[in-house]
């Protein structure tokens, strides 16, 4: 065969593979002229007979990610969205590693156990009798604060069972048909709900003030009975930041337990508050050195400034608290004790709470929390400055400055009684790029769903927003957030939204008014 005629064969084998590539939309280059560019890719029901390039999945991807809110304009979510190049490497860097291959990757779970003997050192942890034998105190990574709280609360159910069952005379399945409670406030977090739901546990619920969001001390002294596993403090509720007042919790438990016998517990859910309370000075204890303090969870993905998806749970010891949760492992060449729900999970998480650690040391975080603080204290500020008709556009209902998280919370001052609602609000700001949640003061409880006030003392209709500070928000950003506001008000004001709503703003503030007499 000819020189030539090798020639031609070789050209007409590439025309046939590139018409097959095309028939397949694996060309990149022809992406936006092939029928890949047509297709709506969120509507699919089957997978697609025939793949794409790398290319086109990934510009398919990145334009559904596009339409989503700008991350950095969210001050709804605590959810830290601030990575460094370094960071984002080590992340990749820990999706090769899964957690549960505890002998096949000793080292990344050294550093695992690491992060949690900083984090328990943190909180003022005991060292616990047996630091010596495991190297670690009782503790865990874990997806999200939300395992990390339904891990502490099997914990405090387990460890209830067998006190109540001793108490009673009962066997161990005897006491099965018997439902522990848990005494926690109406602002708890979604984990908890998962919790009551899943897990079989009543809620006994205590609504708080909308004064102060927090739990009041007496009230939990009234909801603990013999069934009662626990109470769950909370160090900075979503709704307002504020923290609970574990010391004075802590007492009521302390008291509780001497007159009736009984071995109560306390678990502090610190979601957000873990590491931003410990760099706050004057505040009062609220961690493992009050004695009926059992468990701390936060989130590392919040103000920990970890990757989505970081957990941490610390039990203040093994015995009658995180043995209930272990499992023991074996088949994977070794012995290992696994203490979450789930049992594959990447170290990402895990690298990147390390890495901010030791990146920033405790004089980088301290610094972390008083800029946010002072950003917020700015925020705060600018949105008491703003007037209507020579009243204050806003009710602040959250802490202040100090001792409780970075979030400025309030609602559109109802003295001066205009149509629209914090909700409203939030839409308009939408148009401003940014996300800025309003809520109903209400919640749905976790089992009868019914849906019912978050306070006593107001009513359910009544509306709020919030906006978290987190490390994106730089002085300059939340400059531009209050012009937004400004600019939001100019659209709005003129508008009339009654026959929106069905309902004036002035008579919610006849009904709040009813409420309050009332309490």
């Amino acid at each position: 065969m000819s020189e030539t005629e090798l020639m031609q064969q070789e050209i007409d084998r590439l025309r046939t593979q590139v018409k097959a590539l095309k028939s397949r939309n694996q060309l990149s280059q022809n992406y936006y002229y092939s029928d890949a560019a047509q297709k709506n890719w969120l509507d699919i029901t089957h997978i697609p007979e025939n793949g794409i390039t790398p290319e086109a999945a990934q510009i398919i991807i990145e334009s559904v990610n596009g339409l989503d809110f700008d991350y950095r304009f969210n001050t709804s979510s605590y959810v830290n969205v601030f990575l460094e190049k370094e960071e984002r490497d080590i992340a990749l860097l820990g999706l090769h590693v899964n957690m549960a291959d505890q002998t096949v990757y000793p080292n990344s779970y050294k550093l695992h156990d690491t992060v949690v003997n900083m984090i328990a050192n943190l909180w003022h942890c005991p060292k616990p009798d047996d630091f010596d034998d495991y190297g670690v105190y009782a503790g865990a990574g874990t997806v999200g604060s939300t395992e990390a709280c339904l891990l502490a609360g099997l914990a405090l159910k387990f460890r209830w069972r067998a006190w109540y069952a001793k108490r009673k005379n009962l066997t161990g399945n005897d006491v099965l048909g018997t439902r522990p409670n848990l005494v926690i406030s109406t602002c708890f977090q979604a984990a908890w709900e998962k919790l009551f739901k899943y897990m079989d546990i009543e809620p006994r619920l205590i609504q708080p003030s909308v004064d102060t969001f927090t739990l009041d001390p007496e009230k939990v002294r009234e909801a603990i009975d013999e069934h009662t596993m626990g109470v769950v403090c909370i160090m900075g509720n979503h709704y307002s930041g504020h923290y609970d007042p574990v010391e004075q919790v802590n007492e009521v438990v302390e008291e509780v337990n001497a007159a009736r016998g009984y071995q109560v517990g306390i678990h502090v859910d610190a979601a957000s508050g873990g590491f931003i309370a410990p760099f706050q000075s004057n505040l009062r204890p609220w961690d493992f050195r009050l004695d009926n303090v059992l468990s701390i969870s936060t989130s590392g993905h919040k103000y920990g400034e970890s990757c989505c998806g970081t957990g941490w749970i610390v039990w203040r010891q093994r015995e009658d608290l995180s043995e209930h949760v272990a499992i023991s492992v074996t088949y994977l060449g070794g012995n290992a004790d696994s203490y979450t729900l789930n049992f594959s999970r990447p170290a990402s998480g895990v690298y990147v709470q390390y890495y901010q650690l030791i990146r920033q040391g405790l004089s980088g975080y301290q610094q972390c929390c008083d800029n946010l603080m002072q950003n917020a204290k700015f925020l705060r500020e600018g949105l008491k400055a703003m007037t209507y008709r020579g009243k204050p556009r806003f009710t602040i209902l959250d802490n202040g400055d100090t001792e409780c998280l970075p979030v400025i919370t309030a609602r559109l001052n109802p003295d001066c009684d205009i149509s629209y609602d914090d909700i409203d609000l939030q839409h308009v700001l939408s148009q401003y790029r940014w996300y800025v949640s309003g809520y109903r003061m209400q919640y749905e409880h976790p089992l009868s769903r019914e849906t019912l006030p978050l306070f006593y003392d107001q009513a359910g209709q009544t509306s709020m927003f919030r906006i978290v500070v987190k490390s994106n928000l730089t002085r300059n950003v939340a400059k531009k957030l209050l012009e937004s506001f400004r600019s939001a008000f100019e659209f709005i004001d003129p508008l009339d939204f009654s026959k929106l709503h069905g309902f004036k703003t002035e008579n919610l503030r006849h009904q709040d008014q009813r409420i309050t007499n009332h309490c």
